[in-house]
């Protein structure tokens, strides 16, 4: 069964929440590595508590971005066919 195609205004504010719920995620994750540089660094018997649980946190900002995503291909799988979000990928030249 197909599901229901989504009302044009409902669909862009589902499409804006996700996409800033993306932005932050991702703000997030690089405001990590920039304020504790030392987490892309292999892991060391006694660094301090902060760098492995703002590593941790960067790992999960990953997992998140990862459920984000395939969230985003179910409701993308809701668009009309041909609808200019429906891949949040076609703008990618390669």
């Amino acid at each position: 069964m197909t599901p229901p195609i989504l009302d044009d205004n409902l669909l862009a504010h589902r499409l804006a929440a996700l996409a800033s719920l993306e932005a932050a995620i991702l703000f997030a994750a690089r405001a990590l590595v920039n304020t504790f540089p030392a987490i892309n660094k292999a892991l060391r018997p006694r660094e301090p508590p902060e760098i492995s649980t703002a590593r941790d946190l960067v790992d999960q900002c990953e997992h998140f971005l990862a459920a984000l995503d395939a969230h985003w291909r179910v409701v993308a799988a809701r668009l009309p066919d041909g609808h200019p979000n429906r891949s949040k990928y076609d703008h990618i030249p390669f």
